[in-house]
């Protein structure tokens, strides 16, 4: 939950005239998280954002899920944030108690120009400038997370 008021704290400090992030299919405008908190990509500029799609019933989801929570415990202080996605249609009992179990933000409500995904796990990094130099429908390894997002942790 800290994590979650740190971040709440970063986006309620950024600018709200910052720009959102290059678009693209799938990727949302604006989201609600968990507590209720409402931002937008925009908002995130600054940091490097990984948005990531899935679903309690897709087994390379939860498979990946705890990878992409130890690389965003490990990596939030040099500016990564994470966000899930869960596309579970409903209140889904399974896919709720795995979501209350993901130490990083879970968007409850997106806006966007088209939000559906053709297949989980889908995910797309966002650089500190606002672009999308990453997307995929694909699970992460350890390795394809330190190639695609650690270069962009060191960019400034």
């Amino acid at each position: 939950m800290a994590i979650v008021r740190a971040l709440c704290a970063f986006t309620a400090a950024a600018a709200l005239s910052i720009p959102a992030a290059a678009s693209a299919p799938g990727l949302p405008g604006r989201m609600t998280l968990t507590g209720g908190q409402r931002i937008a990509l925009g908002d995130l500029r600054g940091r490097v954002v990984v948005i990531n799609y899935w679903a309690s019933w897709c087994v390379p989801c939860r498979a990946e899920i705890p990878l992409l929570a130890r690389y965003y415990r490990q990596h939030l202080p040099q500016g990564l944030v994470v966000i899930g996605i869960s596309v579970d249609p409903g209140a889904n009992g399974e896919g709720q108690a795995t979501a209350t179990s993901i130490p990083y933000p879970q968007a409850t409500w997106v806006a966007g120009a088209d939000i559906a995904v053709s297949a989980v796990p889908m995910s797309y990094v966002i650089d500190r400038h606002g672009r999308v130099r990453y997307e995929k429908a694909a699970a992460f390894t350890a390795k394809s997370l330190d190639a695609i997002v650690g270069p962009l942790l060191a960019e400034r």
